[in-house]
């Protein structure tokens, strides 16, 4: 929607411009004379035939040179512009001659007329020597154009269809993107387990909320978010208890997307709010340890984290690694800035004793990973996790690239436990994707810690 909201500004500001650049504006002097014989017949009719005589010969020699000329010598200028539109016209029914100048320059277009009917004796025989002029209406100089400048509703109109055609784009080109449109699809075309839909909540609601941005996660600790977003991430709790009830020995779930900005986080950090909130004891990894989001949605201040990296270095142990902040009813091993090479943080034996030991301490084990189409640190950990799940956000990725997914989860010897439906709106325009702004992958050599960001 805010690519239409900016086409549509952008429209009216080209189209303001280009009419301002465009813009010339005409002023008009009119004068009205009574065109009678020079020897009056006392015939109404007569005086209309002679009327309409004069109006036809000055309109025939309007153009011609003896009037250029006289305008030359009146006017002082060698090629005078005197009038782009001259019109000389018998109002109807009468023996009254309208003559009309419409020019550029206000001034101009008064003398115009004046240089027109002074020129009267020296034409006279062009015209009718038997035709007299009395001056009805004197032309005056006018001080505002025809044709005022008034761009603002064209602009806006042009704005307005700037924004109407590329919605009208956007929702065709939605329509016709092959991605994950409806919870249907989520079986239908995927063809995989439906673990739940989390609906769309808007972060702020009023306009001055939006400006400064005031909530910064969408979290259901939070007492602004609604009852619907809740239950929705509740259903897929009550979904996770009971894998982990056919199976008590197995109690690490992953989080991962395909994409950027498909909200794995957010959902990895309610399903562990959600669980903890039942009286479970939950550990969170942040295992997106190149850009790692759980600090942030918490509003954790970075000097009271201990980095996961040093746990994973061995400097650390795993009571250091583990954030317990007041207030919080999860534990969390995260990092508090962006790191490279984390593939070989993922593979490490460190990373495996990692969520070994966090599986004998809490009952549930919630690992958020990057996304599995830009890098390969989620499929690192496939292995060492019980179940995983996919987040998909509804109208984003494509669905080539989410079955891709699935199949490489299904591959390992993790359990596939389904796909969470994110951000669901009954109808939606189609999103634009993001690139994640992760770098290649570096696999050889030691681990050489790199902080990014900061």
């Amino acid at each position: 929607m805010w690519l239409v909201l900016i086409v549509g500004c952008i429209g009216i500001m080209v189209a303001f411009t280009i009419m301002k650049e465009t813009y010339t504006p005409t002023y008009t002097s009119t004068a009205i004379y009574v065109v009678n014989p020079s020897q009056s017949t006392g015939y109404v009719s007569g005086n209309k035939t002679v009327a309409e005589s004069v109006v036809n010969v000055f309109n025939t020699i309007l153009y011609e040179n003896v009037i250029r000329h006289k305008l030359m010598e009146d006017l002082g200028e060698t090629e005078p512009n005197f009038g782009s539109e001259r019109r000389v016209e018998l109002i109807e029914g009468t023996n009254l001659m309208k003559m009309t100048v419409s020019c550029e320059d206000p001034i101009v277009s008064f003398k115009t007329i004046g240089a027109i009917m002074d020129s009267y004796d020296e034409i006279s025989g062009f015209l009718r020597e038997d035709a007299v002029f009395d001056e009805l209406k004197a032309p005056v100089i006018s001080k505002s154009p025809d044709n005022v400048f008034t761009p603002r509703i064209r602009s806006l109109a042009v704005g307005l269809g700037c924004a109407l055609i590329t919605l009208f784009v956007l929702v065709i080109l939605s329509v016709l993107r092959k991605t994950v449109k409806t919870e249907s699809a989520v079986e239908e075309t995927l063809e995989t387990t439906h673990l739940g839909t989390i609906y769309h909540e808007e972060k702020n609601r009023t306009i001055k909320a939006k400006v400064v941005q005031s909530v910064k996660s969408l979290l259901i600790t939070s007492p602004i978010i609604t009852n619907k977003f809740i239950e929705s991430v509740n259903n897929i709790r009550t979904k996770i208890e009971y894998e982990r009830e056919r199976n008590p020995r197995k109690n690490t779930f992953m989080v991962t997307s395909v994409c950027e900005n498909e909200g794995k986080s957010t959902v990895a950090m309610n399903i562990a709010l959600s669980l903890a909130k039942e009286g479970k004891k939950v550990i969170l990894i942040d295992a997106d340890m190149r850009k790692p989001a759980a600090y942030k949605m918490l509003d954790i201040p970075k000097k009271q984290i201990t980095d996961m990296a040093l746990l994973l270095q061995g400097k650390i142990g795993l009571d250091e690694a583990l954030y317990k902040g007041k207030g919080i009813p999860i534990d969390i091993v995260m990092s508090s800035r962006g790191h490279t090479r984390t593939n070989e943080y993922m593979k490490s034996a460190a990373m495996l004793d990692l969520i070994n030991k966090c599986k004998e301490l809490a009952d549930y084990v919630i690992i958020d990973t990057p996304p599995m189409a830009l890098v390969s640190d989620a499929e690192a950990l496939l292995d060492r996790v019980d179940y995983a799940m996919l987040v998909v956000r509804q109208d984003f990725s494509f669905t080539s690239d989410v079955l891709n997914c699935i199949n490489i989860v299904e591959d390992s010897n993790t359990k596939f436990i389904g796909v969470v439906l994110n951000d669901f709106k009954v109808f939606r325009v189609n999103s634009k994707r993001h690139m994640y702004g992760y770098g290649h992958e570096e696999s050889n050599g030691k681990v050489v810690e790199v902080y990014e960001g900061e």
